[in-house]
């Protein structure tokens, strides 16, 4: 019986690289019956556009409370009283008119809250302040 005590180390380092190709083939097949899979079209509702709509700017009211308590709208002078039928007839004409208030820094606060709580009612949604 002839036995070698020595082996050569550089016999036992190779990899076998066969599972590895059985491995990657494999994973090829799947990949190859799944693609088509993948790529069928979706039935899908997509929303359609629609032409833009001639935006026409809102009606603009311009509310003025001074300091001695009168209010005029649009630079004509008005009581109280008239001043929900004036904003009732402007809402009537353009639905999203826009209103902007300006007081005097010596109004009484209470003529403002008034004259804002008749804003409110006659169903005006944007409201602006500006500085006078």
């Amino acid at each position: 019986m002839a036995f070698s005590a020595t082996a050569r180390p550089s016999a036992l380092a190779e990899m076998n690289v066969t599972p590895l190709v059985d491995v990657m083939l494999v994973l090829l097949i799947i990949f190859m019956v799944t693609a088509p899979l993948l790529s069928r079209p979706l039935d899908l509702a997509l929303p359609q556009s629609t032409p833009p709509i001639d935006q026409a700017k809102p009606l603009i009211l311009s509310l003025e409370v001074s300091e001695d308590g009168s209010l005029k709208l649009d630079d004509r002078p008005l009581s109280a009283a008239d001043l929900r039928g004036r904003l009732d007839d402007a809402l009537r004409s353009d639905p999203k008119a826009v209103l902007t208030l300006r007081a005097s820094p010596d109004a009484d606060y209470q003529q403002v809250v008034t004259a804002l709580a008749q804003v409110r009612a006659s169903g005006i949604q944007q409201v602006s302040w500006r500085e006078r």
